[in-house]
């Protein structure tokens, strides 16, 4: 089952439900998001912790070519931002869809969108997945998603890897950077022995993808066969998204959830809708930026 260590806490921001750790290597911050609040949040080390607050939800944030705008996922679609205000409605696929929100994301390797869906209530295959190409046309890639979560490519590009959490699979497909299509999709690690369900998930520079277990207090990291080799523990259950960030992109960066907590259970993990870190041995790979 390969080797575990233990995650730290690295920032307090009494989060309800953070999500979607992303390392702008640009700006040398962590930014993530507080879903039911609309807060985005970035952080360093040295400087400590900012936000400002959008229309709840805000379900992930990532870097674009221009440093000054922020791409984000929302209620109603994908849209950008600058100076805390929304400046420019990119996509709007849920406009009239109120029991549905945008959820996880993340950049494809030429600077596209892509980005899924959920039910407020979880509502079997009320979802999708959607890709936002460079020329701002909006495309649905997949239906009949349930709860779309991790997203993130190959070292090389041509593979994506993706989580629909209650099939508690990490799918794999092929992909072409050059258009932006998925093809061949298939089981890449089936995780139904494992205590939760998959939800973020980042790729390193060796092609090994780690997966954060929400219900499950960890992150597992997968080897290229889909084969567990390294377990980061957590003192908290609702573990939410990873990335690697640091100069040195060493950094294993941990975002958790209060959410469908008891106050029992609350009371017995007061770390939870805290960062964590841990130094896994590994390294990361820049995140891509959105072209705009």
């Amino acid at each position: 089952m390969g080797s575990d260590l233990t995650a730290e806490t690295w920032l307090e921001v009494s989060g309800v439900h953070l999500e979607g750790v992303v390392w702008d290597d640009a700006a040398g911050l962590l930014r993530f998001v507080d879903i039911p609040r609309g807060r985005v949040f970035d952080a360093t080390p040295a400087a400590g912790v900012s936000w400002f607050d959008l229309p709840a939800p805000i379900t992930a944030v990532h870097p674009t070519t221009d440093p000054a705008t922020l791409l984000i996922a929302d209620g109603d679609g994908m849209a950008l931002t600058s100076g805390g205000v929304l400046t420019e409605r990119l996509a709007a696929p849920l406009a009239d869809l109120p029991e549905i929100r945008m959820n996880d994301g993340n950049v494809d390797p030429a600077g596209r969108y892509l980005a899924g869906s959920m039910a407020y209530d979880a509502t079997p295959g009320a979802g999708a997945l959607y890709l936002l190409d460079t020329d701002r046309s909006l495309h649905t890639v997949l239906t009949d998603v349930t709860i779309s979560n991790g997203l993130d490519w190959s070292p090389d590009g041509t593979l994506c890897y993706y989580a629909d959490s209650p099939t508690r699979r990490i799918d794999v497909f092929d992909y072409d950077v050059t258009t932006g299509a998925l093809s061949g999709r298939r089981t890449f690690a089936d995780t139904s022995g494992l205590t939760g369900i998959p939800d973020g998930l980042t790729v390193d520079a060796d092609g090994g993808v780690w997966v954060a277990f929400w219900g499950g207090g960890c992150v597992v990291r997968f080897d290229t066969e889909g084969q567990i080799d390294q377990t980061v523990r957590l003192p908290v259950t609702q573990v939410t998204s990873c990335a690697f960030g640091g100069p040195d992109l060493d950094r294993l960066y941990i975002s958790t959830s209060t959410e469908d907590l008891t106050p029992d259970q609350l009371r017995d993990q007061p770390a939870a809708g805290t960062v964590f870190l841990a130094e896994p041995g590994r390294r990361g790979r820049p995140s891509n930026r959105f072209v705009i």
